[in-house]
């Protein structure tokens, strides 16, 4: 088995799992919150931190054309919005920790895919 391989394959996963992560919601009695909203919003920012950490620390460089993708996700995340009864709420405007980690996270991946050049060839 190709440990290098399957290395990249999980770090693409999580950090496809962690981009997404900042839009999780839950249902409570009574509305439906976001979880940067709830007390357990650190849970983002500590998932958020450890992939900033695993692409920093890791040699291993996924495809480019995941690279490309995965920057453009973390680079507009932050800009999403929800409606609720009387207001518009952008997420950069009411998270800025879990914004400044996404867009952190989205330069180390567009620096890989600029300063890296030992890309795996795309099928």
């Amino acid at each position: 088995m190709n440990t290098k391989s399957s290395t990249s394959r999980l770090l693409t996963g999580l950090a496809f799992f962690t981009a997404f992560l900042p839009l999780t919601f839950i249902f409570s009695s009574d509305s439906v919150q976001m979880w940067l909203d709830t007390s357990y919003n650190y849970i983002v920012w500590v998932v958020q931190a450890i992939v900033l950490l695993l692409l920093l620390l890791n040699k291993i460089k996924p495809e480019r054309k995941q690279l490309i993708a995965l920057a453009i996700l973390f680079f507009l995340v932050p800009f999403v919005f929800s409606f609720n009864d009387n207001e518009v709420s952008f997420l950069i405007l009411k998270h800025y920790a879990s914004s400044i980690l996404s867009w952190v996270i989205g330069i180390v991946l567009l620096s890989k895919l600029l300063f890296g050049t030992n890309f795996k060839p795309s099928h």
